[in-house]
């Protein structure tokens, strides 16, 4: 019975997350640089929570929080505070609307030089 169970779980946990909300991810969810897709949402996500970042050090940078799409619902995400990354600009999360959808973006770095010339 232990077994079962556990070879049960064992498969769900190598199966991921390709079906959520019995909508498989298509072509039109947004795809993070660590190649995870997020599904559409039908509705934006609440508005941010309020959060207070912490005193960084010279080398820090305050990733504030954010609501991810999880399971069909919204999600809060925890501000963080990460390393900078020498080169590179910190582009915070994003949610945008398209078709009726809302498609999110997660945090992510991108080369300094390309986000001057995004401006």
């Amino acid at each position: 019975m232990k077994r079962s169970i556990l070879v049960s779980l064992l498969a769900l946990g190598l199966a991921g997350c390709a079906e959520v909300s019995g909508t498989p991810a298509t072509a039109s969810s947004t795809t993070a640089t660590s190649g995870v897709a997020y599904e559409p949402m039908a509705s934006p996500p609440p508005e941010p929570q309020k959060e207070d970042a912490p005193k960084l050090a010279s080398k820090e940078v305050w990733v504030p929080g954010y609501y991810q799409p999880v399971a069909g619902t919204w999600l809060w995400h925890q501000g963080e505070v990460r390393n900078v990354k020498e080169g590179y600009t910190l582009i915070p999360a994003t949610t945008r609307e398209e078709n009726g959808k809302y498609l999110f973006q997660p945090p992510r770095w991108r080369r300094s030089d390309l986000a001057a010339q995004s401006k």
